[in-house]
């Protein structure tokens, strides 16, 4: 049987995101990947289906935990293992975990394979019912404004960005 083979590249935006609001406090969480994967689909197809196929199941069931810690937690659907190599604060309002990503995913005859940078952006923010509160300046008071909010979340699943709006915290 015949096979198309490629290389998947996935988008430089934001592949996945989510936006929770917890008390008076916003949240918006977005994943993108660097990189790219090994492909493979059986039977063969057109590789402008096949790279929308492949963007559904790298982002598909995507959940993150945790994100009141240093280190938050990633995990799919599709078996993806996330390792964080990296967390910093960007004053005021966001902390942006690196990592990678191994993929060893298939489903209705398509196959991904290879390892991607993994970037998840959390962005916390007041939300309309804080009022006039000002943003926190350093890693330490945004912990402190925004970490019980934060640590109330168990986990936020993220949804495919397409059908998003990636704009900051209300």
């Amino acid at each position: 049987m015949h096979a198309t083979a490629f290389r998947y590249r996935p988008p430089v935006s934001p592949v996945a995101a989510a936006t929770v609001e917890i008390g008076k406090v916003a949240i918006s969480l977005r994943l993108s990947f660097d990189g790219d994967l090994f492909a493979c689909r059986r039977p063969p197809g057109v590789v402008e289906r096949m790279e929308a196929e492949a963007l559904d199941l790298l982002s598909k069931g995507l959940f993150v935990s945790g994100i009141d810690t240093p280190v938050a937690a990633v995990s799919g659907a599709a078996g993806h293992r996330f390792v964080q190599d990296s967390v910093v604060f960007q004053p005021p309002d966001r902390w942006v975990y690196r990592g990678r990503c191994v993929v060893g995913a298939g489903k209705n005859g398509l196959t991904l394979t290879g390892v991607l940078g993994y970037r998840l952006e959390v962005c916390a923010g007041w939300a309309r019912r804080a009022g006039d509160c000002g943003p926190p300046a350093t890693a330490s008071e945004w912990c402190e404004f925004f970490g019980g909010q934060l640590a109330s979340i168990g986990g936020v699943v993220l949804r495919r960005a397409s059908v998003l709006s990636l704009g900051t915290p209300p």
